[in-house]
C-alpha cells in the first residue's frame, strides 16, 4: 500500500504532532441529541467499545482527508470521527497533553475559544475518577430508593458540577456534544468498567483508519473543499446495503458443521444484482414514479426537495422489506440470544435498525477468533438464499412490464382493514402489530410452498385465478385467525409470537400434505383451501382455534353441493362488514346453518351496526328499554370498537351463559325487530322502542329514555350496582369516576331549564358528597343523597332531612322544584 495512504490508528496520528480542528469546520455533532443522531451515535460507539473491550477483534473507519499546517494535522474531512476518538482515548486513560507540556491538549479546536479551552482543561482529569463516582453514586440511589437527594449518575452531570468547568462552556454547542458522548461511552461500557483498562488501551490501536493526507499528493486545501462539497454522505440505505454484502463475504468462508459454506459467491453476485435491478425498480415505482410525474411542472427548487424525499422514502421502504424479513427469517430459527429475540420481535421503524446491530453482536463470541472456519448449528446466522427467494416471491412484473407485489393482486376483502392498503403496505407500515406481522408471514409461507414459475417475472392475472382464489382465501383464513379484534387470545408476548410463527409452518406444511395425499391442483380448482379447511378439526398453539373453527364452518357451507355458491355470496357480504371484517359466528350461531335464515340476520345486523355508528346512544338507550337487565352479566353495554375486552365484537362472538346465543340481547332485538315491523328502519325501530317502553321500565332507564346523553358519562359503557343503586362508570371499574345516572339526569334537567350553574352541583363517587345533587332555587337548599342499601334517597330542604323516598318519588319531586318557575 501506498505510504500515503497506511492504515493509522488514532496514537500513530498523535505520534505525528498535534490534531487541528481548523476554523472552517463545523461544530462537534455526534452528540446531538436528534433521534437520528442518538441512533448513529449509538451504532458507533457500539461498534468502538466491541473492539475495544476484546469482543471483536479490529474496527476500520472511513477515510481521514487532512493536510499538515503550523506543526499540526489540520481534518478537511474526519473530524466527527477523530473527536469522537479524542474522548473514547481519554475515557480509557491515555495520556493526551502535548509532550513536555502538560496544561496544552493534543488534540485542538480553533472553531471556538470555549471548545479550545475545554479540551485543555478536560486532559488534567483522570477520566476514571468521573466514571468511579458516577457508579458508586448509582450504586447509592439503588440501595436506597427512597432518599430523594439523588446523586449524580452522568459523567457529565459530575463534569458540570465541578468548580473548574466555566459557565459559558454549557453554552458551547461542541462542549455539550462532548459531554453527551462521554456519557454514551460511559453507558455503554456498562459492566465492563470491571475490566483491566490497560488491556481497554492496547485494543485501542485495533481502531483504524486510511490517512490521505493532501500535501503529500500536491493537492490544495481548497480543491479538496470544493470537491468534498459536491460529495455526499452514505445513506441509510447505502449503509445496509454495505452491511449485508460484508456480511455475504464473510459467510463465504465459513461452513456449516456439515462443510457447507453458508454462502457463495453466485449468490453474493445474484444479490448485488438484484438489490440494484429488479428490487430497487419495483420500490422506485411503488413510491417515487408518481412523484416525479406530478412534480414534472413545480419550480425548480420545490422539485427538487420533493423528489429527493420520494427517492429517500422509497429506500427507506425497501430497507423495511429486508429487516423485517430478516427478523422473520431469524424467528424461524429460534435465536438463543435474548438480545437478537428481543430486536427481531420490536420491529417497529424506530427500533428496526438494531435488528444488525443485535445480530453482529450474537456472533461476536464465534468470529471474534479471525480463524474461526466453522459455525455451529447452535448459532443463528441469516441465510441469503432464502432472503433472495422470499424477496422474489413477493414480486412479479404486470402485462406492463413494471414491478409489483403480489398481495396487490387480492381483492379488498383480503385486506388487514376495510381500505385501500394490502397487505404488504401493512407489512412495510411505520408500526406493524403481530397481527399484520404473522398473517404477511403466512402469506409468504404459502408462497414458499406453492410459488409461481417466476424466471422472467411474468404473472398474468387471467392465466392464474383458481391459484390466486387459493392465495386469497388463504390470506382471509389467516387474517381472521389471527386478527387481534377477532379474537380473544392474545398474542402480545414474545413466546406467544414465537409459537404462533412455529404454528403457522405447522399449517402450511398440513396444507401441503393435503394437496399432496389428494392429488389437489392449486391452478385447476379454485376451492383447494377451502376443501383444506373443512377436511380437519386439528388445533393449533397460540392460533385462535375458535376463529379457526368459524372458517371451517364456512368452509363446509361454502362446498356444499346445492347452496355454496348462494353461502359464498352471503357469507361474503356479512363477513365485509367494515365492523364484521371476518368475524360473523353470531351469524352462524343465530341461523343454524340455514341459508335463508342466515340472510334475514345478516341484513338485520348490518344494518343495525351501521345506525349504531351513526347515533350509539339511540341503540344504548333502546336495549335498555326492551332489556333492562341485558347489562347484568358483564356489566357492560359493549362498544362499536375493536378493543378485545369491550368490544361488540367480543359480545357477538362469545357465549354469556351455556346453551345461550352469541350477543344474546342483540339476536332477541333482531327477533323481535323480524317479527314486529320487519320493513321498519333501524332507527325507527330503535325509537318506537323508546316510546313504547319509557314509562313502563326502570326508573334510572326513564332518564336515559328522556335524555340520553346521560350516557357520555360512561365512557366504556359500563354499568354496576352499589349498595343498592345503579351506576354508571367512566372507564372500565368501579375505582374511576363514576355517577348515579338519576342524579345526572337532575343536573342535565337543570342544565336544559337554563339554571345558573352556581346554583346546583353534581356529585360523583369522588366527590365531597359521596354521590349526591344539591340545588339552591327559590330560597331553598336542596341536597339530594344516596341511603344505603336499599336503594332509596334523602332528600335535605335547608336544615330539614326528610324520610327516605324511593328513587320514583326523589325523581318525580325533584323535577316539580327544578321545572317550577322562579320567583
Amino acid at each position: 500500500m501506498n505510504d500515503n495512504l497506511k492504515k493509522y490508528s488514532f496514537c500513530d496520528l498523535l505520534k505525528q504532532g498535534k490534531i487541528r480542528i481548523p476554523k472552517i469546520q463545523r461544530d462537534y455533532a455526534q452528540g446531538r441529541l436528534n433521534p437520528k443522531v442518538v441512533e448513529i451515535r449509538k451504532a458507533f460507539v457500539h461498534t468502538l467499545l466491541l473492539v475495544v473491550t476484546g469482543k471483536q477483534p479490529a474496527a476500520k473507519l472511513d477515510f481521514i482527508y487532512g493536510s499538515d499546517k503550523d506543526n499540526a494535522f489540520e481534518p478537511l474531512d474526519g473530524q466527527q470521527r477523530l473527536t469522537t476518538l479524542f474522548l473514547l482515548h481519554w475515557m480509557m486513560g491515555v495520556p493526551l497533553c502535548v509532550p513536555g507540556d502538560k496544561k496544552h491538549s493534543i488534540f485542538t479546536y480553533e472553531t471556538r475559544n470555549t471548545s479550545n479551552e475545554f479540551c485543555d482543561e478536560l486532559i488534567q482529569h483522570d477520566a476514571a475518577a468521573f466514571v468511579k463516582e458516577a457508579l458508586d453514586n448509582k450504586a447509592a440511589n439503588e440501595s436506597d430508593k427512597n432518599n430523594r437527594d439523588k446523586k449524580l449518575e452522568l459523567p457529565s452531570e459530575i463534569i458540570k458540577g465541578r468548580d473548574w468547568f466555566k459557565w459559558e462552556w454549557k453554552y458551547d454547542p461542541t462542549i455539550n456534544s462532548m459531554l453527551v458522548m462521554i456519557d454514551a461511552i460511559y453507558l455503554e461500557m456498562g459492566t465492563d468498567w470491571n475490566m483491566d483498562q490497560s488491556i481497554c488501551r492496547k485494543n485501542l490501536d485495533n481502531i483504524s483508519f486510511n490517512l490521505l493526507n493532501l500535501g503529500d499528493f500536491g493537492l490544495s486545501n481548497e480543491l479538496f473543499i470544493k470537491m468534498n462539497a459536491r460529495g455526499k454522505q452514505l445513506s441509510d440505505f447505502d449503509k445496509l446495503k454495505s452491511t449485508l454484502e460484508e456480511e455475504l463475504q464473510i459467510q463465504q468462508n465459513e461452513k456449516d458443521e456439515q462443510g457447507k459454506p453458508l454462502a457463495t459467491t453466485s449468490e453474493e453476485d445474484k444479490w448485488r444484482t438484484l438489490m440494484d435491478g429488479v428490487w430497487i425498480d419495483f420500490f422506485w415505482h411503488k413510491y417515487a414514479r408518481q412523484t416525479i410525474t406530478d412534480t414534472e411542472h413545480f419550480p425548480p427548487e420545490e422539485r427538487k426537495k420533493a423528489r429527493l424525499k420520494a427517492a429517500k422514502d422509497s429506500e427507506f421502504q425497501f430497507k423495511k422489506l429486508i429487516l423485517r424479513l430478516i427478523a422473520l427469517q431469524l424467528f424461524e430459527k429460534k435465536p438463543l440470544s435474548q438480545q437478537l429475540t428481543e430486536a427481531i420481535y420490536e420491529i417497529n421503524e424506530w427500533q428496526i435498525d438494531n435488528i444488525l446491530l443485535a445480530y453482529t453482536d450474537s456472533l461476536i463470541n464465534i468470529r471474534s477468533d479471525e480463524q474461526h472456519v466453522v459455525v455451529p448449528t447452535s448459532a443463528v446466522t441469516l441465510d441469503f438464499k432464502r432472503l433472495i427467494e422470499d424477496v422474489n416471491l413477493l414480486l412479479f412484473k404486470d402485462e406492463k412490464g413494471i414491478f409489483q407485489e403480489i398481495s396487490s393482486l387480492l381483492p379488498k376483502s383480503s385486506h388487514i382493514e376495510c381500505n385501500d392498503s394490502s397487505l404488504f403496505d401493512n407489512f412495510l407500515a411505520p408500526n406493524v402489530p403481530n397481527d399484520v406481522e404473522l398473517t404477511f408471514y403466512a402469506m409468504l409461507l404459502f408462497l414458499r410452498s406453492f410459488s409461481k414459475n417466476q424466471f422472467d417475472w411474468q404473472f398474468e392475472k387471467e392465466k392464474h385465478l383458481c391459484w390466486l382464489k387459493n392465495l386469497e382465501d388463504w390470506v382471509i383464513t389467516n387474517r381472521n385467525i389471527l386478527l387481534n379484534n377477532n379474537n380473544n387470545q392474545r398474542i402480545d408476548k414474545i413466546k406467544y409470537f414465537s409459537d404462533a410463527l412455529q404454528s403457522l409452518k405447522q399449517f402450511v406444511t398440513d396444507l401441503a400434505e393435503y394437496i399432496k395425499n389428494n392429488d389437489l391442483n392449486l391452478e385447476e380448482d379454485r376451492f383447494v383451501i377451502k376443501r383444506f379447511l373443512s377436511s380437519s378439526e386439528k388445533t393449533y398453539l397460540q392460533l385462535d382455534n375458535k376463529s379457526l373453527a368459524e372458517e371451517r364452518q364456512k368452509a363446509t357451507l361454502v362446498l356444499d353441493k346445492k347452496d355454496g355458491n348462494e353461502w359464498e355470496k352471503y357469507l361474503g357480504i356479512a363477513e365485509q362488514h367494515p365492523y364484521l371484517w371476518g368475524q360473523v359466528r353470531c351469524l352462524l350461531n343465530w341461523s343454524n346453518n340455514v341459508l335463508e335464515t342466515f340472510k334475514e340476520y345478516s341484513d338485520k345486523l348490518i344494518q343495525l351496526l351501521d345506525c349504531i355508528k351513526d347515533d350509539g346512544l339511540l341503540y344504548y338507550t333502546a336495549i335498555l328499554t326492551f332489556s333492562p337487565d341485558c347489562w347484568k352479566e358483564s356489566n357492560r353495554l359493549y362498544l362499536l370498537n375493536n378493543d378485545r375486552e369491550n368490544s361488540f365484537k367480543r359480545y357477538l362472538r362469545e357465549h354469556t351463559k351455556e346453551s345461550q346465543a352469541f350477543g344474546a340481547s342483540i339476536k332477541s332485538l333482531i327477533d323481535y325487530w323480524k317479527g314486529s315491523c320487519p320493513d321498519s328502519p333501524a332507527s325507527e325501530l330503535l325509537n318506537n322502542l323508546i316510546d313504547s317502553k319509557k314509562d313502563t321500565t326502570d326508573i334510572w332507564i326513564q332518564c336515559i329514555a328522556k335524555c340520553h346523553t346521560i350516557l357520555d358519562e360512561a365512557w366504556q359503557k359500563r354499568v354496576y350496582y352499589q349498595n343498592g343503586h345503579i351506576i354508571i362508570a367512566q372507564r372500565k371499574t368501579r375505582d374511576s369516576h363514576c355517577f348515579d345516572p338519576i342524579l345526572v339526569y337532575l343536573r342535565n334537567l337543570c342544565q336544559k331549564m337554563g339554571l345558573d350553574e352556581r346554583d346546583y352541583k353534581l356529585y360523583d363517587s369522588k366527590g365531597e358528597y359521596e354521590h349526591a345533587f344539591q340545588l339552591r332555587k327559590n330560597n331553598h337548599f336542596y341536597l339530594v343523597k344516596w341511603c344505603e342499601p336499599d336503594g332509596s334517597y334523602s332528600i335535605q330542604i335547608d336544615d330539614l332531612e326528610e324520610a327516605p323516598l324511593s328513587d320514583k318519588d326523589m325523581k318525580e319531586k325533584m323535577e316539580r322544584v327544578i321545572n317550577e318557575q322562579m320567583i
